[in-house]
């Protein structure tokens, strides 16, 4: 349920953000939408053996997108590409 409400907080709050940090909401707002992806893929794909992987990947994803976000922020640096289903 966290993630949940900070895709809510997200929404909101990227509407009156300054420009370089609308970029940390849109890449928090992909990360959110792309992870729920990768996990339903994963699971949808578990026979197959694919999403084993899928799903061994997904928390690994989700740690480096958070850490380059988190780096981006504290150095109010805009996320070059938060649009980016990658690391930016």
């Amino acid at each position: 349920f966290p993630m949940l409400i900070g895709l809510i907080v997200a929404y909101i709050a990227r509407g009156e953000a300054p420009d370089w940090l609308k970029g940390h909401y849109t890449f928090l707002i992909h990360t959110f939408w792309g992870g729920l992806l990768l996990f339903i893929v994963g699971m949808l794909t578990w026979i197959v053996g694919v999403g084993m992987f899928l799903l061994w990947i997904l928390p690994l994803w989700y740690v480096i997108r958070v850490v380059r976000g988190w780096i981006w922020l504290e150095n109010r640096q805009s996320v070059p590409n938060p649009q980016s289903l990658l690391f930016g």
